[in-house]
C-alpha cells in the first residue's frame, strides 16, 4: 500500500509538472510516449480539488468568471490581499445566481472588488448587504482600452487614455483624490466635445 501511494503521488506530481508547465505530453514522458503519459495521468483528472470554508472575515474579496470551453465559466473569489482562492463556483454564465451561490458560502467581506457586471453586484447586495462594491480597476483600464483603442487618434482620447492608465498605480487616499479631480477637469474641458452627436446610416444617433 505504502509503495502503491508513492507511485500514484509521483504521477500527481509528473501531471502538476506537465499541466502547469510548457512542455508538451511527448517531452513530458520520460521514454517520449505521450500516449503512455495520457494513460498513466488519466486518474488525475478526477480529483476534485477541496478547500476549507473559510470562517474568517476578509477585508477585500475579488470575484472573476472565466469562460471554458464547451458552455462553462468557473467564477473564483480570492483574498484581495493575499491572494487566496477562497472557493469556486461552476455555472454556464455570470449570472446572479451563479454569484449568490459562491457568495452564500463566504462570510462578507468589507468589500467586494469586482468587474462590473449587473450579475455580480446584484448577488452582492442582496448576500452581503453592508459590503461595498469596487470596481476591478484592471478592468476599467481594459473596458476604456476596447473603446479608445490602444492609440487614440484624438486629444481627448489621448488625455482620457493616459488618465486610465495611471488607475493601476493609485495607492493611497491622496492619489486618489487627485485621479479624481483630473477625471473631473477633463470632464470640464472637453464636456461641449462630449456632448457632440452624430446621426448614422441606420438614422440611430450616437455619442
Amino acid at each position: 500500500m505504502p509503495q502503491r501511494r508513492r507511485r500514484r503521488e509521483r504521477t500527481l506530481e509528473e501531471f502538476l509538472s506537465w499541466l502547469l508547465g510548457p512542455s508538451s505530453q511527448r517531452a513530458a514522458d520520460s521514454a517520449g510516449d505521450a500516449r503512455a503519459l495520457r494513460k498513466r495521468i488519466a486518474w488525475c483528472w478526477r480529483i476534485r480539488p477541496r478547500i476549507a470554508p473559510p470562517d474568517a472575515r476578509r477585508h477585500t474579496v475579488m470575484a472573476d468568471g472565466t469562460y471554458m470551453g464547451h458552455g462553462w465559466c468557473l467564477i473564483i473569489a480570492i483574498d484581495g490581499q493575499t491572494g487566496e482562492v477562497l472557493d469556486w463556483q461552476w455555472c454556464a454564465h455570470e449570472s446572479k445566481a451563479a454569484y449568490l451561490t459562491l457568495f452564500s458560502r463566504l462570510p462578507a467581506p468589507d468589500v467586494l472588488i469586482a468587474d462590473g457586471l449587473r450579475g455580480a453586484e446584484a448577488a452582492c447586495t442582496q448576500a452581503w448587504p453592508g459590503t461595498r462594491i469596487q470596481r476591478c480597476l484592471v478592468h476599467v483600464q481594459r473596458n476604456t482600452r476596447t473603446d479608445l483603442t490602444s492609440r487614440p487618434r484624438l486629444q481627448a482620447g489621448r488625455e482620457l487614455k493616459r488618465l486610465s492608465d495611471g488607475l493601476t498605480s493609485v495607492e493611497t487616499a491622496g492619489q486618489a483624490v487627485r485621479w479624481g479631480e483630473a477625471l473631473n477637469a477633463w470632464h470640464e474641458r472637453w464636456k461641449d466635445f462630449i456632448a457632440e452627436r452624430m446621426c448614422l446610416f441606420n438614422r440611430k444617433w450616437a455619442v
